[in-house]
């Protein structure tokens, strides 16, 4: 439910943050820039957070981060409602900061499954979120008239709703998610004082490696053609209705199918899973570049299979990271592998608005199916080197 929750907020603040700092900065260069923020925060969070969890549990964790991210919104209303590009931004990162327990929390449902049955434990957590990510952009339009109707600017409406969303989920996992998950994980509970592990020596386990380098191109794909996706559509003279419909398709597949997503991974092997969301991600891009802003058609065909090729990398790739790695390090290798993806993300949020300006979104498409071609030749380069694995 929380996840649902949780999944509304998120889109609906992201799905304007582009068309609320183009509209305050007048171009499209720096406006993936309040997102990249966000990203930014999320990444350097990760890492603490996924500490504090292991030592705290995970409830205390999503509760903080839930408060942060409220907090956020409301700082990011303020900001669209003043025309304030530096608030925004700060907005933005502490939405970033908080979102990264949610981002973290996927994690829970592994912990008390069995590790062939982690895919699919991980993919119900990802799959939860369906209902959110698609009514969230689908209520761009009612948003703007509560902020109307609230007497704020248009595009403060949807932050104003989200930091409700986002209230709301803190109160149900401060109340309901008992016992802790990690509770019932107790050989991956860290002691106080005990030795981290070095990242160079998580990036030596092939798994981990190649995991990870799959789920930032992923993320970076993703994040690339979405982030400038609502911008395309309106400067052909669109609606917020269909740019919500548009990315309403996406998230309908970065989403609805986990749980068949989580089987394949567990049934087929993750490795193979992942090599399946890459080939997606690459027809999906090359789709994108041959939309323009007015072909609602493709652009919902084309954004769909970018979020269906995201979600078999992301649940797939999520159960590989911590698949040869012992119990009292899988939290450690999970926030390593999340700090990478955010951080990559972050970078292609804002090289999507510098490439969208430099020369258009078909060029950015083409750029973001060029880089999914990045994983298979790392799988290549670690069989060539004797580093196999099944």
């Amino acid at each position: 439910m929380t996840s649902g929750i949780n999944r509304t907020g998120y889109l609906l603040a992201v799905t304007v943050a582009s068309l609320a700092a183009q509209d305050m900065l007048g171009s499209a260069l720096w406006a993936g820039l309040p997102a990249a923020v966000g990203v930014v925060g999320s990444a350097l969070a990760t890492t603490p957070m996924s500490a504090f969890m292991a030592r705290r549990g995970r409830r205390p964790g999503m509760v903080i981060g839930q408060t942060v991210v409220v907090v956020g919104s409301l700082v990011a209303a303020v900001a669209v409602h003043l025309g304030t590009f530096p608030l925004l931004i700060a907005g933005f990162f502490l939405f970033g900061v908080g979102n990264s327990s949610d981002k973290l929390a996927r994690y829970a449902a592994a912990d008390i499954v069995p590790a062939e049955r982690r895919g699919s434990a991980i993919a119900l957590v990802v799959w939860a979120g369906t209902i959110g990510s698609v009514l969230g952009p689908s209520l761009l339009e009612p948003a703007q008239q509560f902020g109307r109707d609230v007497g704020v600017v248009d595009l403060a409406g949807p932050y104003l709703i989200a930091a409700m969303a986002f209230v709301s989920s803190a109160v149900l996992i401060a109340t309901l998610l008992r016992p802790d998950p990690l509770e019932l994980a107790e050989e991956e509970q860290v002691p106080e004082g005990a030795a981290t592990v070095p990242v160079v020596d998580l990036l030596r386990i092939p798994k981990v490696l190649f995991a990870i380098v799959a789920l930032v191109i992923g993320q970076v794909v993703m994040v690339l053609i979405m982030t400038m996706t609502p911008i395309h559509i309106r400067s052909s003279g669109q609606s917020l209705g269909v740019v919500g419909l548009v990315i309403s398709a996406h998230t309908l597949g970065m989403f609805a199918l986990s749980p068949v997503t989580g089987w394949l991974a567990d049934r087929f092997g993750r490795l193979r899973v992942v090599l399946g969301g890459e080939g997606l991600l690459l027809i999906s891009a090359l789709l994108a570049s041959l939309a323009a802003g007015s072909d609602e058609g493709l652009l919902l065909t084309a954004l769909f299979l970018l979020g269906l090729g995201w979600n078999l990398g992301f649940v797939a790739g999520s159960a590989l990271v911590v698949e040869d790695v012992a119990p009292q390090v899988r939290l450690r290798a999970q926030g390593v592998a999340d700090a990478f993806v955010w951080m990559s993300g972050a970078a292609a949020t804002l090289a999507s608005g510098v490439l969208l300006n430099a020369g258009g979104y078909s060029e950015l498409a083409l750029v973001g199916a060029a880089i999914s071609i990045f994983p298979p030749l790392v799988l290549l380069r670690l069989r060539r080197t004797g580093r196999v694995f099944a």
